[in-house]
């Protein structure tokens, strides 16, 4: 759906409002920060007390937690609107637009409400009940794309599109928050309930560390676009908004297996011994690998025909950019086990030096290279990549393994095959699909998908097919067929 209502977009709209939506989504991001962490901080504190049924603590901390984003949301909304003043500084070889300020304060608004209502998912994170808010967005996101691709083709209006995407992510946040309501009676009984100070230290603590961590998130993957717009064009930035449209969807996809695998994880974690949660990180972390490498793979080897196809060459990055974005995607959905173990843990504190060196390598060496070196951007992509590989390719599994008790050797060797793996995936389809199969239109496209996929899942198949990994998930699949 989200793919189809951006095909109407670009036919309705064109290249600016492209960039529009690119530049508002990432200085809204950047503005989220005010949310500091406090989120995962008090995700991390309610495993146990889920797991328990204390349900007078989870009440306790989903009402510091329904207080914090309240006001979160007014700050945000605040600042937000102080920054409309400034949004021309940020834009280039766009011409002067009077509806701009209006666009952005649309972006600002659904971006606002939704912190007013989403504090109650966390209960259903916890208590492995995630998939009724999956569901609820997959319904209220069909709604909202439907609409979106009925309005515009009537209207061609850019305020319309927004109008009815702030009233779907309200009605996402308001239906979750009913259900929440009628399934959890408790937290009506224990509506006034309080943590004790020395809980609330404890919390604060963890939002501190999570701050820093949220601080690098939004230089990485925020100021990118910020770069690009800046110093590159807006105009470029839009053609890149394409491509993150397919990465945004994969890392969409992925991250819901993770998000209904965080209840599960946290309940190991609060309940099982280090070796239990080592083997079953290990058979996670073997699932992760095969759905990214496939998914960045077939990206790399098929996104540039298919934009072709579906609006033409003049939308089309250098293929060294494709690559670069295709790689940068592995790097940061390999790490997904990693951050959901490493998040249920609470190593927040553990992890602010490598925030903080990834946030300055990132936004230097990117400037660096699109300044000075004039690299465009390739340059600011590539630098997030650097950022990465210095930080958090090592690191993370550092804390990880050290908390198993088991030897680094053990990541790096695994991860080393992994990425050669999908280096030969990706280098072999990508090879047949655009120099050995060169008959073209839609029908040539469905070809290549069709290699692709069956190309990738029978190397790995017959590459991993002794491995107890494979034969565990093997076994699954049989059980659930014969059942």
């Amino acid at each position: 759906m989200s793919f189809l209502c951006r095909t109407v977009f670009i036919y309705s709209l064109g290249k600016v409002y492209l960039g529009f939506s690119g530049l508002f989504s990432d200085i809204l991001t950047l503005l989220s920060l005010a949310e500091l962490g406090v989120g995962t901080a008090i995700l991390y504190s309610m495993y146990k007390p889920t797991a328990e049924g204390d349900h007078k603590r989870v009440a306790a901390l989903l009402n510091l937690y329904k207080k914090v984003y309240n006001s979160i949301g007014i700050i945000i909304t605040v600042v937000g609107l102080v920054l409309t003043p400034f949004l021309k500084y940020l834009i280039s070889d766009i011409p002067d637009m009077p509806e701009i300020p209006l666009i952005y304060i649309l972006y600002l608004l659904n971006t606002t409400t939704s912190y007013f209502f989403i504090y109650k998912k966390s209960i259903l994170i916890t208590d492995q009940r995630n998939y009724i808010a999956s569901l609820t967005y997959i319904c209220t996101t069909t709604l909202q794309n439907t609409l979106q691709i009925i309005f515009l083709l009537a209207t061609h209006n850019f305020i319309i599109y927004l109008l009815i995407q702030i009233a779907c992510t309200l009605a996402n946040n308001i239906i979750i928050s009913v259900y929440v309501d009628r399934h959890y009676s408790y937290l009506k009984i224990y509506k006034n309930e309080r943590l004790s100070k020395e809980d609330q230290h404890q919390i604060y603590n963890n939002v501190k560390a999570m701050f820093v961590s949220k601080l690098s998130s939004a230089v990485v993957t925020s100021t990118d676009n910020l770069l690009i717009s800046k110093f590159v064009s807006t105009i470029v930035l839009g053609l890149y908004s394409n491509y993150t449209l397919f990465t945004t969807m994969l890392r969409t996809i992925i991250s819901k297996i993770f998000e209904a695998l965080t209840g599960s994880v946290g309940n190991l974690v609060a309940l099982e011994s280090s070796d239990k949660v080592y083997k079953t990180f290990k058979k996670i972390w073997f699932v992760n690998f095969w759905l990214v490498s496939f998914s960045c793979a077939a990206l790399f080897a098929l996104v540039n025909p298919f934009i072709s196809l579906w609006i033409g060459e003049s939308y089309l990055l250098e293929e060294k950019v494709v690559f670069i974005v295709c790689l940068n995607l592995y790097m940061r959905l390999i790490r997904n086990t990693f951050l959901s173990f490493n998040d249920t843990y609470g190593m927040f504190r553990q992890l602010k030096p490598k925030c903080i060196a990834e946030a300055i390598i990132n936004l230097t060496v990117s400037l660096l290279f699109v300044t000075s070196l004039k690299m465009g951007i390739y340059g600011v992509l590539l630098g997030t990549f650097i950022s990465n590989i210095t930080t958090n390719f090592w690191y993370e599994p550092y804390l990880l393994f050290n908390k198993f008790g088991v030897s680094l050797k053990k990541y790096f060797l695994p991860f080393g095959e992994y990425i050669l793996l999908t280096a030969i995936s990706a280098g072999t389809m990508f090879w047949l699909c655009n120099s050995v199969i060169t008959f073209g239109g839609w029908l040539g496209f469905i070809f290549k998908v069709v290699i692709t996929c069956i190309g990738i899942n029978l190397f790995y198949t017959a590459v991993f097919a002794r491995t107890d990994e494979f034969k565990y998930f093997l076994g699954i699949i049989k059980a659930r067929i014969i059942r």
